[in-house]
């Protein structure tokens, strides 16, 4: 075999081996961070509450149309926050500051009176032997939601 033929065989199986290794790190990577800390949550909640099928499809619901509110509500917030500042960058906006603030505060009190609301309508799938296990699960919720980042 010539020195050429080596080297072609030494470059297809450099290649063969570059692509297996990339295949194996994209089919084994594991979830993005905020997934796995949405996923453990919820596993720790129904393990908390102790739910049965029918309460964990409720509460799955709930969960996610929570979500959903409180991720359209973050947009709009920064929408108007954007611009609320814009103003120190461009000078030729024309905007009312107090109105933009009055708004994003309107906002906030949406989301604390929507979460409010989600976990009344957790408490209330719960039975009454259950309903012990949702104090702790706010104890839970309240460190994910009031830890300073």
């Amino acid at each position: 075999m010539n020195q050429l033929q080596i080297y072609k065989y030494a470059t297809l199986a450099l290649l063969v081996l570059n692509l297996s290794l990339i295949t194996f790190f994209f089919v084994t990577a594991p979830p993005p961070p905020h997934q796995i800390g949405k996923r453990a949550f919820e596993e720790r909640a129904v393990e908390i509450l102790n739910l049965d099928e029918q309460q964990l499809s409720v509460f799955l619901r709930s969960a996610s149309a929570h979500g959903d509110k409180m991720r359209t509500i973050n947009s709009q917030q920064r929408t108007l926050l954007k611009l609320y500042f814009q103003d120190l960058v461009d000078t030729s906006t024309i905007s009312n500051p107090a109105s933009i603030l009055s708004q994003v505060q309107e906002l906030e009190q949406d989301k604390v009176t929507s979460t409010y609301l989600h976990f009344e309508e957790v408490k209330s799938i719960l039975t009454p032997e259950q309903q012990p296990g949702f104090n702790a699960f706010m104890d839970h919720v309240m460190e994910i939601i009031l830890v300073e980042k």
